[in-house]
């Protein structure tokens, strides 16, 4: 079938075949903010090796720039190999930034944990791993901002943890692209000290929170609850005191994280470390991958433990929605979608939208699961502000968008498929938290809502006060 002169042109949606610089795309493999992913391969003769193409979708982006420039600099094996950069110019006339990388062939972390019992150990060494990849960005004066078990590979090869996506990374004299009282990463992995600086300064427009290393072992501490419990840990009970200052009085971690047959003491109290309110209790990374590359010595084999991880539910992928319900949970991507594209080219597109690219989605290439499995697939415009945790979130409705669907004056909005709340129309999904943030979706009451734009509008990450 011919491609859709759009799908031949468009950054990322290129077919197999497609030469970009010194490299032939062989597959699509995934699609996150702000680039696709291809595996491909270079244009020489002979037998090589895969490469992971990551093709800006925006053209001139300077997140590529910054991206560059940090993996440049760092050589861990932890971290991807940089192997070259360029710029593509489609047929349009347009240009986009690339930049190309070692593959990875993996599955992610928390897959892992559910495909595999873990024990002690893997654990102890997957967190010793991902501590020194953050100690090569910190020595840099760089922090990841995004660190969380979906950004993290497991190698099929010899099973080292391996960090991605570093669109977010952010270092000195980068440009700076986050919007004042911006958060670039995943809230749910959000240390307390972001959260508190934006509850302080809410109403100062210009306000910027400046993440720290802390702030990625902070992260690494709920990636490893997440692993060891298949929940997370987080920020409780803020309160202001007499001098109007924010505080959270602790940190709650799931009743699983307690039970010394699930959770081994020693381990427990590293990453109860890693959850310390005060920044300055976490430690370094530096530290912490000694500690723990000293604790994972010889010694007799521990009993793994099984982890029921959640998975982000994908029912929604697997149902015939309409293609709007796609653009409300994809923040416009139907533009992505024609009626004369391939079933199997519609089923990867949709997967992107609404589930991570790869990891355990039922795509339909399972060759291309490699480093796509980074691509994590999130609205390419900017996300609703995240509530607080303590469970202000799920106990509020969400605040509607500027530009948002309105019902009409029975309450009824435009399509049977959407949900009228707070005076707003939203597009309603079965997902669990993360895969919610995914999706640039806000939870209430254990479900996820995404708002459903007007035609033509961008959504705004401000909600308003009026609906």
């Amino acid at each position: 079938m011919d491609l859709p002169p759009f799908q031949a042109s468009h950054p990322a949606l290129l077919p197999p075949g497609t030469v970009i610089g010194d490299w032939r795309v062989e597959d699509w493999a995934g699609r996150g903010v702000y680039g696709a992913v291809y595996r491909a391969a270079p244009l020489r003769a002979g037998p090589v090796a895969p490469v992971a193409l990551k093709m800006a979708v925006h053209s001139e982006d300077p997140r590529f720039v910054r991206e560059v420039e940090l993996l440049s600099r760092c050589d861990h094996p932890s971290i991807p190999r940089l192997l070259g950069q360029g710029s593509w110019q489609s047929p349009s006339g347009t240009v986009y930034p690339f930049y190309v990388m070692q593959w990875v062939e993996g599955v992610r972390l928390y897959a892992q944990a559910r495909r595999h019992p873990v024990t002690p150990e893997q654990v102890r060494r997957w967190l010793a791993q991902l501590a020194s990849a953050l100690a090569v960005l910190h020595a840099q004066g760089a922090v990841h901002r995004d660190l969380k078990g979906d950004n993290v590979l497991v190698r099929r090869a010899d099973g080292r943890a391996v960090l991605m996506d570093f669109g977010t990374c952010f270092y000195p004299g980068a440009a700076t692209l986050t919007p004042p009282l911006g958060f670039p990463g995943t809230p749910a992995y959000r240390a307390p000290e972001s959260w508190l600086f934006e509850l302080q300064f809410e109403r100062d427009a210009m306000a910027r929170y400046r993440a720290t290393p802390a702030d990625d072992l902070y992260a690494l501490g709920v990636t490893a609850c997440r692993l060891l419990t298949g929940e997370y840990a987080e920020p409780a009970n803020a309160f202001q005191d007499e001098h109007g200052t924010w505080h959270f009085e602790r940190v709650v971690t799931p009743p699983g994280f307690q039970d010394d047959s699930r959770v081994e003491p020693s381990l427990r109290a590293v990453v109860l470390r890693l959850l310390s309110l005060r920044p300055e209790q976490r430690g370094t990374a530096e530290q912490l991958a000694a500690e723990l590359e000293q604790a994972t010595g010889p010694h007799k084999p521990a009993q793994p433990v099984r982890v029921t991880v959640p998975e982000m539910r994908k029912s929604l992928a697997r149902r015939r929605w309409p293609w709007a319900a796609l653009a409300a949970a994809s923040g416009g991507l139907a533009v992505c979608v024609w009626p004369d594209a391939s079933r199997e080219w519609l089923e990867k597109v949709t997967l992107a939208c609404i589930a991570p690219a790869g990891g355990d989605s039922p795509s339909p290439s399972t060759k291309t699961r490699g480093l796509a499995e980074e691509a994590a697939a999130t609205s390419t415009q900017p996300a609703p502000a995240a509530s607080p945790p303590d469970g202000i979130a799920e106990d509020t409705p969400p605040k509607p968008l500027l530009g948002q669907t309105r019902p009409d004056e029975k309450g009824r909005c435009p399509r049977r498929w959407q949900v009228s709340l707070n005076g707003a129309c939203w597009a309603q999904f079965a997902h669990e938290r993360e895969a919610c943030d995914l999706i640039n979706g806000q939870m209430f009451k254990g479900l996820c809502y995404v708002p459903v734009l007007l035609p033509g509008r961008s959504p705004t990450s401000s909600p308003t006060n009026n609906p």
